[in-house]
């Protein structure tokens, strides 16, 4: 059987908020293998790692992105990406300690993927 685990795992292994997993089963972009009795849905953890692997997989792989950078990825203005950032829609993989901003590439994609653009 199958092993199943919460959209907070799927989430936790995606690195995205469980908003951004229920947005993509309401795209039907990824899809609960069973639904709780208390409508809680529970993914297939093989299909999350399929799911995962068709996200995350680049190329030149994964790499972290300055603020203009990841603007640019996203096709919008830094002061959107910022103001994203504060309003909590994206969240920065790391702050230097100068205050830089660095954002994941493939977290960003995800995002797009899953919101569109900021």
């Amino acid at each position: 059987m199958h092993r199943l685990i919460s959209s907070k795992d799927v989430a936790a292994r995606l690195g995205v908020s469980q908003a951004t997993v229920s947005r993509a089963v309401a795209k039907g972009l990824l899809h609960p293998a069973l639904i709780t009795p208390g409508g809680h849905r529970r993914f297939s953890l093989e299909d999350v790692e399929a799911f995962a692997v068709g996200l995350l997989d680049e190329p030149d792989g994964a790499r972290l992105l300055t603020t203009g950078e990841a603007a640019r990825l996203l096709g919008v203005s830094q002061p959107t990406l910022n103001r994203a950032v504060r309003r909590g829609r994206l969240h920065a993989t790391v702050t230097t300690p100068g205050g830089h901003r660095r954002f994941d590439s493939a977290e960003l994609r995800a995002a797009l993927y899953f919101e569109g653009p900021a």
